[in-house]
């Protein structure tokens, strides 16, 4: 099952004005994960769990903290937990970025990653440097965006009229380096009611489509994909983790603006 590292999508809970460029702001959310369709011969009967971002801010950085808890049932009877911790730091000038994964499988650790990555300017190269399983060091091609940097970019995208919105984006959330990210941006239309939101009713809100593909590898499917409506302050509002057999829904069910440093 491919990895989702989801701390690229849900960054933002912000007012704009028409030409002002994105902004992020430190929050909590959480949401609740469930099944959604399946394909061809599935044999997946249920799947449930949820995410939980905390996503902080000092005079600097962003500093986000994922948990991501799946549950996945098959109709023999097979059970398999996935439990996907994530964390990271990324200076606001998006030229620094750190770190740190623990994956777990049905209670056992199975993945364990850590590392840091440098920019030489922003456009430009750099180079991502893991000190755990092993050491090891990854070239970054020009252009290469860490994720805060990506989602401020495809919010001003989004909001200029752009349908289309590719870039190199590393995260870390693999050892396999940076993903080539096409998102596909449809229609906007107006935000429904749901909870920490309300503010926001009517505002206008992208359906997305994510697709992740290995850097330079010219496949023609990818390697997983993400569906999500995301409003033109950044907040996603919901998502779906695309797997071979089938989707899995995932709506907000809280979402709290936290405090800002005073720098």
């Amino acid at each position: 099952m491919a990895r989702v590292s989801l701390v690229a999508l849900i960054l933002a809970f912000l007012v704009l004005t028409p030409l002002s460029a994105a902004e992020l702001i430190p929050h909590h959310a959480f949401y609740t994960l469930q099944l959604g369709s399946k394909r061809g011969q599935s044999s997946i009967v249920d799947a449930s769990g949820g995410m939980a971002i905390e996503m902080s801010e000092t005079c600097d950085a962003w500093l986000t903290k994922q948990r991501l808890r799946l549950r996945i049932v098959r109709d023999e009877g097979e059970e398999v937990v996935t439990d996907n911790n994530f964390t990271s730091w990324e200076s606001k000038d998006g030229l620094r970025y750190r770190f740190s994964v623990r994956n777990r499988l049905n209670g056992e650790v199975n993945e364990e990653l850590r590392g840091e990555a440098r920019l030489t300017r922003l456009g430009g190269e750099g180079v991502a440097t893991f000190t755990q399983p092993e050491r090891q060091q990854i070239k970054l091609p020009k252009g290469t965006l860490f994720p805060s940097a990506h989602v401020e970019d495809l919010i001003d995208a989004a909001r200029g009229g752009a349908r289309v919105f590719h870039r190199v984006v590393f995260d870390g959330a693999t050892k396999d380096g940076p993903d080539e990210v096409d998102v596909v941006i449809g229609k906007p239309g107006p935000l429904e009611k749901l909870p920490g939101l309300q503010k926001q009713l009517g505002a206008r809100v992208w359906p997305m489509r994510w697709a992740f593909f290995t850097l330079n590898s010219r496949q023609e499917t990818p390697d997983y994909e993400l569906a999500v409506r995301m409003l033109e302050n950044g907040v996603v509002v919901d998502l779906g983790l695309v797997y071979d057999e089938f989707d899995v829904e995932g709506k907000v069910d809280f979402f709290e603006p936290l405090p800002r440093p005073k720098c």
